[in-house]
This record gives C-alpha cells, structure tokens and sequence, in this order.
C-alpha cells in the first residue's frame, strides 16, 4: 500500500507540473545567442541566411538545448525533431543525476526499449520486439566503434570500455539502422558519446553499497599545448549476486588513454583502453563462465574534418571460458562439456565517410568500411575461423521549402558467412505547424550470425554416453544460417509547447522480422530409452521464430522551471507469430497466428527531477511492466522437455538524494542513490530450476543502496 501510494503521488504531480506557467513562457537571451543562431542558420538553414534574425531564425532556434541536437540517426547534426528516425537522447546532466549507477539502468526509461537481467552480471537489451535473453539485436556503438561481440552477437554491456562517469550523452535510436550502420543494427541503435572538455580538469568518482557494488573511477583531462589534449582514465567496478550474500559475479577493472589534436585540417585522435573483466554471460545454449584474467583491449586512430572523416580500430579479446551447461536426461549426466576453452577473438575495422552539399538544401553522404573477424580456439572445430565484412552506403537528404525534409538512402553489405544484404530506407519529416513536426519513415535491417551461431563446434566433451563428443563436434553451429532481416514501417511526432517547457512525443510502428534465428532441439530416442544422437540435432536455425510487431508509445516530458524536470512515458506492442514457432524456442503449446507472450505488452515509466546547481538535488522515478511467458527447456539442459515458465507484472519505485557545492569551476557532490526502494522482489525474465538445484535466468532483483562521492577540479 505504500509503494502505490507514492506511485500514485509521483504520477499526480508530475501531470500538475506538466500544465502550462505563464511565468515561464519568459525567453532567456544569452550573450552568445546570436553568434550561435548566425552559425546555426548557416550551417542548416542556408536557405534563411538574410532573413529576419529577431523573426524566424528566433523562431528556430532559440528554444534549442543539449538534447535537441542529435548526430547518429542521420550521420550528420540535426534538431532532433527533424531525425527520420525515432530517437532519445539521455545527456550529462540526466546521467549525473539519477538512482543509476550503470548504463543498463538508464536504457530502462528509455520509451520501446527492454532490459532483462538475466544474471546479476549479464543483461540482455532490446527495443520494439523480440529482445529475449540473448540481446543480440541492438547494437552498441562507444565513440563510433562497434562493441558488439562478434563472438556471441551482444555487446557485453558489464564490461564495457568506459564508466558512466566518462559519458556526455547516449542516443537510442528505435527501429531499422542497416542503412547506414550495417548488420546488427536490427531493432535498435544505442549511440553513446564520451566526455572530451576542451579545458584542463579532473574528476574523481567514489561509492560503495549493497550487494557488494563498489565503484572507484577517476579521469584526468590536461590541455598540453594549444593543439594537444591529453585524457587518461581508469576505475573499478564490482557487483554481486543479488540473492546469495558474498558471491562477487562481476568484477571490471578498466584504463584509458586518449590524445586529440585539434590543427587546421581537422581533429585527430589516438585512443587506447584496457578491461580485465570477470563476467557470466548467457546464450541460448547455456551460461558462459569467462574466468578470471580475460583482456579486452581496444585502440583506435581517427581523424575528423569539416566535410569529411576516418577511423581505424582494433578490438580484441583473449579469454578462457566455460559452457555451464547441464548435459542432463531424465536425471542422467550424459556428459560434460570441457572446462577452460581458450579463446582469442578480434575485429579490424576501417571507415570512411564523406560529407557533400551538392546544392542548397541538399545534403549527400556516403561511405564504407572493411572488417576483418577472428576467432580461434584449440577446443573448437575449425580451431581458426576468419570473416571478412564488407559495406558501402549512400544517403541523400533534401530539404523543401524549409518544412518538408526528405532522407533516402540505401547500404550494401557482404561478408564470407551470410549471403549479401541490401537495406533501403526513405523517410520525411513534415513541419505542418510552428514546433509541430510529423514523421513517416519505412526501413530495413539484417542481422548476421555470431560465430556462436554459425561457427561453434565444441570438441572434447566428456563421455557419459558413447558419441555425445562427435555429436557435439558437429552441433550447434550452423554455416548454412541466412541474415536475420526486419522490415519496419513507422510514423511520429514531435511537439514543443510554451517555449520548450512541454514536448510531446508519440510513435508507432509495424515490424516484420523474418528468418529470425532460433536454438532448434530434435532429440530423437533410441531403442533403450536414452537419447539416439546420430539421428538428433541441436543447432541454430531460420526458422520457428518469423513474427510480426505492431505499437507503439507516447511520451510526454515537461519542464515547469529551470530546477524542475519530470517524464512520462508508456509502451504498448502487440507481436504474434507468421510461422509455426518451435516449441523450445517459443514454448509448448504455442501455435501459428498467436500473440508472443515472452514480452510484456505494457511498459510504463514516470519520473520527476528537481535539481539545483548548488543545494539539494532529489529524483524519483516508477518503472511498471505486465506479465510475460517464456519457453524454456527442463533443468536447462538442451536434452531437457520444453517447459512454459511464467512471470508476473511488476513495478517498483527508486530515487536519489544529493548535495552538490559548486565554487567557480570546481564542485563536489555527495548523495545516495536507491534502486527499488522498497525491496519489492521482481524478475526482468523467467527462471528454470538446474539438476543441482541452482536457478538458471531470472535472477531475483531486490533494493540497492549506493552512496557516492563526486568531485570535480
């Protein structure tokens, strides 16, 4: 009764603080607005250089803040009304001042996006449709680079290569990206930018708090000469199993080294960063124990000018891991798959962009790049397996009598695994009234399969059973996968009233996935009741997935004052199979025509900030979302019967407090930051009981407490 009563209260007031102030329609001028809206018209309204400067430019611009400029849904700078795709963007402030304390809790308010912790150190995310506990439709992108592993598919978002302390901003952007960001850019992009001051300054980051999280990071950003900047960074992140006290599941220590170097040409940066994670992570197959002294590393060369730029970076990953999978039937150990298989896996890629205006109001851009993919494992068969990636793009962006934007553009993508991939996509933005923006966008995207997918054949199992090795040699991966492919179509608006103190934003959308992959179990039983493996198989197919989505959400965000800040936003999407689903993917008993039951069809967030610059800073947001079903196998293992485990709604309530001190251009901060503040026990997935009694998925999610120092010099 109490957590529904703040509920309730917390919704309530942020509705009253949404309605119209008269005291607040005022417009602010700063000293430099019209140095900024003179560049502003010149760079993206060429078609209104003379024009009024207090009339319409005035209009255009004036209202414009740190979120209303967007980079990644078109490859170029834009107000983010005009984006031709569906787009949030989360910046600095909204970072520092939050209950999260990681990246994964901040995507959760994210309107159409789904977070599923599926282990305290493993979280899967997806957006629209069919994000399940593998995750392996979005794509991660830090700084430009692609942090999708291209072993299992997903990015690793515990063990990513920068704190939240070195994020400036993050763009989701929903829907189809291929057109212009490749394979895996399937239902959803997330686009984050670090922070690179242009001054000399450093930070320092400090908390502890339950379920054994601990944070520690510190950054030193120095202005060498009038040319050189100098960052270098590092930290420590733990976490723990929620349920079990003392078990540590997640452990990331991280450094890196930046220098840019700003001349006439442009910005060149060289770029260098080290993580030594400890990491579970799922896959459809099982869990994956990455133990302890794995290194990902990654270096990047990157040179950015006016019309055009380049990037050359490496990733790698070196590792010893462990399939946690329990080879069990009807009770019996049939085997055991080996313990420590080495892996070294890494991604070379180049690309290149160039930027033209053919003619006023025109805007071309085209590009490339060259990825090169290796894997190798003395317990795999292959031992060595190499991927080159291949892609070329083009898009043509038209503005019409500066209310109709037109964007088309199409990208071509081969590489020696899955058959080549074409993905359009076309899109207009119309501005029918001051502030008042439509959008109709259609779109497509390809996924390509892991190595996980495609190329994973894991040699020396452990016999219980005779021919559970050679079976295992050739299951599981499968060279003769097709990409994954969505078709979207989706409309939306974008309104701004009083001067920006109220946005309104709504879309919808339809999305055909096809040839979606799915894990496919076909245990066929011999004559003496134990499984006979050479008549079986167990390995990735295009089939028994094929859905079809349609939803949408509306979002409503509002800011009475310069302190005051709340959101709201609500989810809807109703998704149903095309093709007959497999029963261990989708679930027993579930048939052609129905609805998927394994993502919630309401999702609900609320939130309200008040924020000072010095003084007290408070927030609180509710997250809610309706029951879902999932198709498991029996105990977890693949030989297991197909089981339907279900999850009820939930919704829980968190917050922060925090006194920040502000002195020139130094600070210091002190707070407390609360994750489901009443210790309400909630699941993001459904769980399965393994043979020794352990739960695999699912994890039981309760309240953590984090307190925190921030200073700033």
């Amino acid at each position: 009764m109490p957590k529904l009563l703040v509920t309730l209260l917390t919704v309530f007031f942020i509705l009253s603080v949404c309605a119209p102030s008269r005291a607040g329609e005022k417009k602010k001028k700063d000293e430099g607005l019209e140095e900024e809206l003179s560049e502003l018209k010149e760079a993206y309204y060429p078609d209104l250089v003379g024009a009024d400067e207090e009339g319409e430019i005035i209009d255009e611009f004036a209202f414009l803040q740190e979120e209303d400029i967007i980079f990644s849904a078109a490859k170029h700078e834009q107000d983010i009304a005009e984006s031709p795709s569906a787009i949030s963007v989360i910046t600095r402030e909204q970072i520092e001042n939050t209950h999260c304390v990681d990246l994964i809790c901040l995507l959760r308010g994210v309107p159409e996006v789904d977070i599923r912790r599926v282990l305290s150190s493993y979280v899967a995310v997806g957006a629209r449709s069919l994000t399940g506990e593998t995750g392996d439709k979005v794509l991660l992108l830090v700084d430009g680079m692609e942090m999708n592993d291209e072993t299992f598919g997903m990015p690793i978002w515990q063990a990513m290569s920068v704190h939240l302390e070195d994020i400036e901003r993050i763009e989701v952007i929903r829907g189809p990206g291929s057109a212009l960001y490749g394979a895996n850019a399937f239902t959803a992009i997330v686009s984050v930018s670090t922070h690179q001051p242009e001054e000399s300054q450093a930070r320092i980051f400090v908390g502890a708090g339950e379920h054994d999280s601990l944070g520690l990071h510190l950054r030193l950003d120095q202005r060498l000469t009038n040319s050189l900047r100098l960052h270098v960074s590092g930290g420590r992140q733990t976490g723990g199993h929620w349920t079990v006290r003392d078990r540590r599941d997640r452990e990331v220590n991280r450094v890196q080294l930046r220098l840019t170097h700003e001349g006439k040409s442009g910005t060149s940066i060289l770029q260098g960063s080290l993580e030594v994670p400890r990491v579970r992570i799922f896959t459809k197959l099982g869990v994956v124990d990455v133990h302890a002294g794995a290194l990902m590393a990654n270096a990047l060369l990157a040179h950015r000018a006016e019309h055009w730029k380049a990037q050359i970076y490496f990733r790698a990953f070196d590792a010893e891991f462990t399939f946690d999978v329990p080879l069990y039937f009807q009770g019996s150990q049939l085997g055991k798959l080996p313990e420590g298989i080495d892996v070294f896996a890494s991604n070379l890629d180049a690309e290149f962009q160039l930027d033209w205006s053919p003619w006023e109001g025109n805007l071309l851009i085209s590009g490339g790049n060259y990825r090169l993919n290796t894997y190798s494992s003395g317990k795999n068969d292959p031992s060595d397996t190499y991927q080159h990636r291949v892609g070329v793009f083009v898009q043509d962006e038209q503005r019409l009598l500066d209310s109709l934007i037109l964007t088309g553009g199409v990208r071509l993508d081969w590489n020696n695994i899955s058959p080549m991939a074409l993905s359009p996509r076309l899109a207009a933005v119309y501005r029918f009234l001051k502030n008042q923006h439509l959008r109709a966008a259609f779109g497509t995207a390809f996924r390509k399969p892991s190595f996980l997918n495609s190329s994973i054949h894991v040699t020396d199992v452990e016999e219980n059973l005779a021919g559970i090795s050679e079976f295992f040699q050739r299951s599981i991966g499968n060279r003769d996968l097709e990409n994954e492919k969505l078709i979207g179509f989706e409309t939306g608006y974008i309104g701004r009233f009083f001067g920006k103190k109220l946005v309104a934003e709504a879309d919808v959308f339809y999305t055909m996935y096809r040839d979606t992959i799915a894990f496919h179990t076909d245990i066929a039983m011999g004559n003496l009741g134990m499984p006979d493996l050479t008549a079986s198989t167990l390995e990735y197919r295009n089939e028994g997935m094929d859905v079809d989505s349609v939803g949408g959400s509306l979002s409503l965000t509002c800011q009475i004052r310069e302190t005051l800040r709340a959101n709201i936003n609500y989810t809807y999407r109703y998704s149903y199979y095309v093709s007959e689903p497999s029963e261990h993917s989708a679930g027993p008993g579930e048939k052609k025509g129905e609805r998927v039951p394994w993502e919630p069809a309401h999702v609900f967030n609320a939130s309200v900030y008040y924020l000072q610059k010095s003084g007290l800073r408070l927030g609180a947001s509710v997250h809610a979302e309706s029951s879902t079903e999932m198709g498991w196998t029996e105990g977890g293992s693949p030989f297991g019967d197909a089981i339907l485990t279900h999850n009820p709604a939930f919704f829980f309530i968190s917050g922060f407090a925090a006194w920040r001190q502000v002195v020139g251009d130094k600070f210091w901060e002190a707070g407390v930051r609360a994750y489901n503040v009443f210790n309400d026990g909630f699941r993001d997935t459904q769980i399965v009981i393994q043979p020794d009694g352990s739960e695999l998925g699912g994890q039981l999610l309760g309240r953590r407490i984090f307190l925190y120092l921030r200073a700033g010099i």
